[in-house]
């Protein structure tokens, strides 16, 4: 009811005053969508903190966020790494999506719910307790953590890939004499010319951006700092690159590890669709695309690339005679999945309700055009 009710009255307001502007979609927002975009629209699009705080009671009782506040915090590990994984109560997948209904590390359901993921300080980690904590150092960077050992590891992290960056130019591939050298590689990969070299990992480590960086990485912007803006800059700006796309295979390619053990590396952070975003979104995984753009829209040398404004006006093609916005509904994927990979994009509407895709494709659209300045 609540839904059909802001729909007419936002026929009326069209009658009465043409297309909506931003200011009056915020407005429209604020009427018709649930919690969870109500108050991410008063934190991010207008400003109003005291308002949005005022909402956070409703926001903790929306059943949405109540089922991932769940998700964050079970009762007993049911999978080998609660870090990362594709099932719901996976760190990478349950804390992202509480992130997307509005919610942050500082909310005490938040503090309680994240008990279970700490980053340690005692030692170096190293294969695959290193990404697992690249994952997590990430993913509570966007969540606005204030933890102090997590903001050292996050600039750790950024000097370590743009060291390995200036140093290897991402020629991280071995040669074809390299690869004849392989021995008992699996028969679907033989033919693979990207097997990462091993002497990239024994000596950079994890020092690949991966596409949980472009997730957590803008959060040091907020230091003021210019000489870490200027490293988050350049490390995006070689990303941003037609040479990178061309050199870097999708998932980056095959990990050669010790005793004959090879790995799909994964976890690119490769732009979907950068020679055609368009093209992408028609016929390769939209949802994927659009989680991507959301994120890395946070940097400005991405917004500024061609690939971010074909994809604002691939979208604006999508834009209603009243000016909101309607995307395809399989679009907006919610299922089990990663992610990362666009798996969880609902900002939390019930599903059930007249105009949804409405409000969650016009939500979606204004977060994109803040950063673009359009």
């Amino acid at each position: 009811m609540r839904g059909q009710a802001c729909l007419t009255s936002v026929n009326l307001l069209i009658v009465i005053g043409g297309i909506m502007t931003d200011e009056k979609l915020c407005e429209w927002l604020l009427a018709c969508a649930d919690t969870p975009i109500r108050c991410r629209v008063l934190r991010e699009l207008l400003c109003d903190e005291k308002a949005a705080e005022k909402l956070e009671p409703e926001l903790f009782q929306n059943p949405v966020v109540a089922l991932w506040l769940k998700n964050l915090r079970p009762q007993n590990p049911q999978h080998r790494s609660m870090a990362h994984g594709s099932f719901d109560f996976c760190l990478e997948n349950a804390l992202l999506k509480l992130v997307r209904l509005g919610l942050h590390c500082g909310q005490k359901p938040m503090v309680e719910a994240l008990r279970f993921y700490t980053l340690k300080s005692d030692g170096e980690a190293s294969g695959g307790q290193e990404f697992l904590a690249i994952i997590t150092a990430n993913l509570l960077s966007a969540a606005g953590t204030d933890d102090e050992f997590c903001h050292r590891f996050m600039l750790d992290r950024l000097d370590r890939m743009c060291e390995f960056a200036k140093a290897a130019n991402f020629d991280i591939y071995l040669d074809e004499a390299g690869r004849e050298m392989l021995k008992g590689v699996p028969a679907i990969w033989r033919n693979s010319e990207h097997f990462i070299a091993p002497d990239i990992l024994r000596k950079y480590g994890y020092s690949l951006p991966f596409v949980y960086d472009i997730v957590g990485v803008y959060t040091l912007y907020a230091l003021n700092n210019p000489e870490i803006d200027k490293k988050i800059d350049f490390l995006i700006s070689l990303i941003a690159t037609d040479e990178f796309h061309r050199k870097i295979a999708d998932g980056y390619g095959i990990l050669v590890g010790d005793g004959k053990k090879y790995h799909h590396m994964g976890w690119d952070p490769l732009f979907p669709g950068w020679f055609g975003a368009a093209k992408f979104m028609e016929s390769g995984n939209p949802s994927k695309l659009l989680f991507f753009a959301e994120n890395v829209a946070n940097y400005p040398s991405a917004v500024k690339t061609r690939w971010f404004s074909g994809l604002i006006d691939y979208l604006e093609t999508y834009r209603t005679p009243r000016g909101t916005y309607l995307f395809p509904t399989s679009w907006l994927r919610e299922e089990r999945g990663y992610a990362v990979l666009g798996h969880h994009l609902s900002f939390g509407e019930n599903r059930r309700k007249r105009g949804w895709s409405e409000i969650e494709s016009t939500f979606f659209m204004l977060l994109l055009k803040r950063a673009a300045k359009v």
